[in-house]
């Protein structure tokens, strides 16, 4: 009686072990299949917002017509006096008066759109004299090339508002020559001064920067808090992201230029396939080497290599290959290896942005957190440093720039 009870109680047992188990675990199961959905649908939405706020630009093969330009303007029968008396009266307060130039015009160099001076002022705003770059329009400008200089003056005042972009002091439109005038930025270009870092250690033992590998850190993260705010508050990109379109203070405060192909982009929403082909190749991401839109992430791609350019003290990306070797390269997984002077940390952040896909690339947030977080345990003593100088012609081959 006994052994019959015991055997029943334990069979009773079984049943309802089983019976439980029937039960409980499809009830596991569906959770975690929902909340795996859950997560799944998360991303995918985050991952779409991210795409909808990200400016996606294209790459168009003809540039817009002079003819509509012309017609919008009235230009077929209008002089120059015409077009200076019908520019925006909202630039006037932006106008410099020409006895604040106490100086005279030192000349620079050439640009895009003609000769560029550099000459102390007296700024509008009672901030006293300052040094500043003048931006001149040559004599000869056609009157669609005056319109694009007005435009590029109205480019800098709505967007180069940020402590790490170039930034308008003001200009001068009243009169030919037009001049647009750009804070003046006393180390100069970051490829120079890395050269002549570089050069000065080999020859003298010398330093012209103190960079040491938290350096590194600091200047990727004002560039990166300027793309940053070129794609979230105006949704452009920069397009050539490169150390010869950074500009440096003696205390490693930088400022980012270069801005052409951003500026056609804030005209037009595209961008020209010849002038986005005038980047090197070694710059750029793949999507951009086929031809593909280009967003932020393209540019992240590029931020990988400026980071590759400061650490190795100015050499060109992939010194042992040709530029029409590299992309073949990538698409079998070729990636840079990490320079002599690079810890881990900061090689592996090269490579997050060397992802094939654009959007396993870190976004300008993640990066500048990132880059934060490691510059906290960054040597700032140890200086940077290269035992060999670079030939310019050398280089400008290896580097596919000309």
């Amino acid at each position: 009686m006994t052994l019959h009870c015991n055997f029943t109680v334990s069979n009773r047992c079984n049943v309802n072990g089983i019976n439980n188990g029937v039960i409980i675990i499809p009830v596991i199961l569906g959770f975690s299949s929902v909340v795996l959905i859950a997560i799944v649908v998360w991303k995918t939405c985050k991952m779409k917002q991210e795409r909808e706020r990200a400016p996606i630009i294209l790459l168009q093969d003809k540039s817009e017509p002079r003819k509509q330009l012309e017609n919008d303007y009235g230009l077929k029968t209008n002089t120059t006096e015409r077009i200076l008396a019908a520019i925006d009266p909202s630039l006037k307060r932006w106008e410099i008066p020409p006895e604040n130039l106490t100086g005279n015009l030192e000349y620079m160099q050439s640009g895009s759109y003609g000769p560029i001076y550099k000459a102390n002022i007296l700024t509008t705003d009672g901030a006293g004299e300052v040094k500043a770059v003048f931006k001149s329009l040559h004599d000869n400008a056609s009157a669609k090339e005056m319109l694009d200089f007005l435009d590029l003056l109205k480019f800098h005042i709505e967007v180069c508002n940020h402590e790490s972009i170039v930034k308008l002091l003001g200009c001068r439109t009243e009169r030919l020559p037009l001049h647009l005038l750009l804070e003046y930025v006393s180390g100069g270009c970051l490829l120079h001064s890395l050269w002549q870092l570089r050069e000065t250690e080999a020859r003298s033992g010398g330093v012209v920067l103190n960079l040491t590998e938290k350096s590194v850190y600091s200047i990727a993260k004002q560039v990166a808090c300027g793309l940053d705010y070129l794609t979230t508050k105006h949704r452009l990109i920069h397009g050539d992201v490169a150390a010869r379109n950074i500009l440096i203070y003696e205390d490693l405060t930088v400022k980012l230029t270069g801005l052409s192909l951003a500026f056609d982009v804030y005209k037009s929403g595209t961008l020209s396939s010849y002038k986005a082909a005038q980047v090197p190749i070694k710059w750029l991401a793949p999507e951009r080497v086929i031809k593909r839109p280009i967003t932020e992430k393209s540019d992240t791609w590029s931020f990988g290599i400026l980071i590759y350019e400061i650490v190795t003290l100015g050499s060109p990306p992939y010194p042992e290959f040709q530029p029409l070797e590299i992309f073949p390269k990538l698409q079998r997984n070729y990636r840079m290896p990490k320079p002599s002077n690079s810890s881990t940390a900061l090689y592996d952040l090269m490579k997050h942005c060397w992802q094939w896909k654009p959007y396993d690339r870190p976004s300008w947030s993640q990066l500048i957190n990132k880059l934060d977080s490691l510059m906290n345990n960054a040597d700032g003593v140890k200086l940077l440093q290269i035992a060999d100088d670079l030939d310019l012609n050398q280089y400008k081959q290896a580097a596919g720039v000309f």
